[in-house]
């Protein structure tokens, strides 16, 4: 059968791995987390399907796309469709122990339910829903069940062709200790990445092509190669600037790049990272990506990221669930400055042992005692298409803005003392907690005072513009430690109740977990 126009008795099938990040997640050793993802991505390729039922399928024939953590195929009758994903399923669940996968076939529609002309777009929706219906039931999903009686598979069996490689002369890391390399760091920063807007520039496709089936398809296929390529371009790019700092820091390197991908399917990217790496490699992956046009619809991207800070030994699953929920954060923070997603934010926590249910309750931690913020997160990475109104509502809200401040805190405790200057921002912690009276008492201290203001003072000093009013309050008096606290417009509580945020919280939690991704260290 051709991929002409015509649609008679075309049948679509879709493939799915299910429960993809138990399956990642299963391990607790980094290398199989890694493995497990390209095992996800393979089985669900036209490499895999050419090995596995070569005799039901032809790439021209019978391949759509591959995107958003599916495949979508087509062919001319239900019994080649069915061999195909019986061949298929059984290959993938006999190599790939644990692996569930789900195969839901659907005949094309000419017409909805109520005998108007069905368009491309819609079948591909109804092919969706029909997956999630039959995965919501759980009745035929193919997966191998253990006897009890099978050897262990070893963790050299869990190959599949790598989808990314690290930078010539550096290898990626097989456990999470590896990630530490010439430092004693001992947390890893979980990142998660998130395409913003992806669903409504799938249905911008769908819209535009309502009529041609081979067209739509095209489109579709066009669109998932360059998202998948262009977000790989990104981790490299941003991997090989990593490499060029550990290269510039030769002392203790050990070849092993600290900085590792774990998932790259599409727009949903996972990486982890030494812990004082996370928030730069984050934002480094965002700029990179930024750069980057879509081939199909001549649109950049833009993306949202959640970092985790976390202990070696912390269970990597609760991490990437942790990750997630602040990328989100992030989003919905992006989208209160600018609807149309073309703001990049990020969100990230340092996770001390406190274990929460959610992040909802992390955060209550942060609330001061008299109703304030301690963080300023989430904050602004890219801007993307925000108006003045928007960029006066986030203010100093921005990644450039915490990145100088950690900077400047770390210089000036150098300069001012390493013990007596830890000890100050210690005590001035606990009193950032108890609100905005307590936090003015402690900053009555003239050694915490010069300090803050040594760090203000020379990031003002060498701000931009939007930090202008920062500068102006110190030269005309209105210092630091008499407004220690500010309030922004973020509708973050209560609707759109301003909230008032500590500016320099964030840098002295991030002080000892933090470095920037240029020159020497």
């Amino acid at each position: 059968m051709s991929k002409g126009g015509s649609t008679l008795s075309k049948i679509l099938l879709i493939l799915e791995v299910s429960r993809k990040q138990d399956y990642i997640f299963s391990s607790i050793h980094l290398r199989d987390n890694a493995a497990r993802s390209d095992i996800i991505r393979y089985v669900t390729s036209e490499e895999f399907f050419k090995q596995a039922a070569p005799e039901y399928y032809n790439s021209r024939e019978n391949f759509v796309y591959a995107g958003g953590g599916h495949t979508i195929l087509q062919f001319g009758d239900r019994e080649t469709a069915t061999r195909f994903a019986e061949q298929v399923t059984q290959k993938a669940m006999r190599e790939y122990d644990g692996l569930e996968l789900f195969a839901k076939q659907m005949e094309y529609r000419e017409t909805d339910e109520n005998g108007k002309p069905a368009t491309p777009g819609q079948n591909l929706v109804w092919l969706s829903e029909a997956l999630e219906q039959k995965k919501s039931l759980r009745k035929a999903s193919f997966r191998l069940t253990s006897l009890g009686i099978e050897k262990k598979a070893e963790a050299a069996s869990l190959t599949a062709p790598n989808a990314i490689d690290p930078p010539e002369g550096w290898a990626f890391a097989k456990d999470f200790a590896d990630l530490q390399g010439r430092t004693d760091e001992n947390f890893i920063a979980v990142v998660h990445v998130d395409g913003n807007s992806m669903g409504k520039r799938v249905k911008n496709l769908y819209d535009s092509e309502t009529e041609s089936w081979d067209a739509c398809c095209d489109k579709l296929r066009c669109f998932s190669e360059g998202i998948q390529h262009d977000f790989e371009a990104a981790f490299r790019e941003m991997a090989a600037e990593v490499a060029d700092y550990e290269a510039a820091n030769p002392a203790g390197n050990t070849g092993i790049l600290p900085v590792r991908p774990v998932i790259l399917a599409g727009d949903d990217v996972c990486f982890v990272a030494r812990g004082c790496l996370g928030l730069e490699c984050a934002e480094r992956f965002m700029k990179h990506l930024s750069a980057k046009t879509n081939p199909q619809d001549g649109e950049t991207y833009a993306a949202c990221a959640g970092v985790a800070m976390v202990h070696l030994k912390y269970p990597f699953h609760q991490a990437y669930d942790l990750a997630e929920a602040l990328c989100s954060s992030a989003k919905k923070y992006g989208v209160s400055l600018c609807g149309d997603g073309s703001v990049s934010a990020m969100d990230w926590h340092i996770e001390f042992g406190q274990l929460k249910e959610n992040l909802r309750e992390i955060r209550s931690d942060y609330e001061t005692e008299d109703g304030k913020r301690m963080e300023l997160r989430p904050v602004v990475v890219l801007e993307g298409k925000m108006d003045e109104a928007a960029r006066t509502k986030m203010n100093v809200r921005t990644y450039d803005f915490v990145r100088g401040m950690c900077m400047q805190m770390k210089q000036a405790v150098q300069e001012c003392g390493e013990k007596i200057a830890r000890g100050k921002l210690k005590e001035l912690r606990g009193a950032i907690k108890q609100g905005d009276l307590e936090c003015r008492y402690a900053l009555q201290d003239s050694e915490i005072t010069r300090l803050l203001r040594a760090i203000f003072e020379a990031q003002f000093d060498t701000a931009d513009k939007q930090y202008a009013q920062f500068a102006a309050m110190l030269k005309n008096g209105k210092a630091i430690d008499k407004q220690p606290f500010r309030t922004f417009d973020d509708g973050s509580r209560n609707g759109s109740e301003p909230v008032s945020h500590c500016l320099f919280f964030d840098a002295i939690e991030m002080m000892d977990h933090f470095e920037r991704l240029e020159g020497k260290a």
